[in-house]
């Protein structure tokens, strides 16, 4: 009888002890990788406007006053992608995807320039350099995505 009660006390301990190191999924979704577009999308042009703008305040020191401009330049930025975006998704001929391309890289053109206009030199220079560690990053990270992908054909 008391070997029976002991078995029974330590299976229950047992139980016990493994019920308690279970963990409970998270209640959101998993952990999203930073800048998904999932969570772009969420937010409306007049957001995504505010939140480059203090980005760019923060890491480049603006004033107010340039903050502001800065806020304007990416909403009209925005609404002009939106655009574009809107009208890319209706075309397929390779005369009407230059064109687009076209368009879209002449934009960016004017942005920088207008974004040129409102910075001072010392902040377009250190706005360059972070874009350029950006697409750095961006293009490392492309090169380590598609490794994987080769070594397993």
């Amino acid at each position: 009888m008391k070997k029976l009660l002991v078995i029974l006390l330590a299976f229950s301990f047992s139980a016990g002890v493994a019920s308690a190191q279970t963990t409970t999924a998270p209640a959101g979704p998993a952990k999203m990788h930073r800048g998904h577009k999932g969570q772009k999308a969420n937010l409306t042009p007049e957001q995504r406007a505010d939140k480059a703008a203090k980005k760019m305040a923060k890491k480049l020191s603006l004033s107010a006053a340039q903050t502001t401009q800065v806020r304007q330049l990416h909403l009209a930025r925005i609404q002009e992608m939106q655009a574009h975006k809107g009208q890319a998704g209706t075309t397929s001929a390779p005369a009407e995807k230059k064109q687009h391309h076209a368009a879209m890289k002449a934009g960016k053109q004017r942005y920088e320039a207008q974004l040129k206009q409102i910075l001072s030199a010392e902040q377009y220079a250190k706005y360059t350099q972070m874009q350029a560690e950006r697409m750095q990053k961006r293009k490392a990270h492309r090169q380590n995505m598609a490794s994987p992908q080769q070594g397993k054909s």
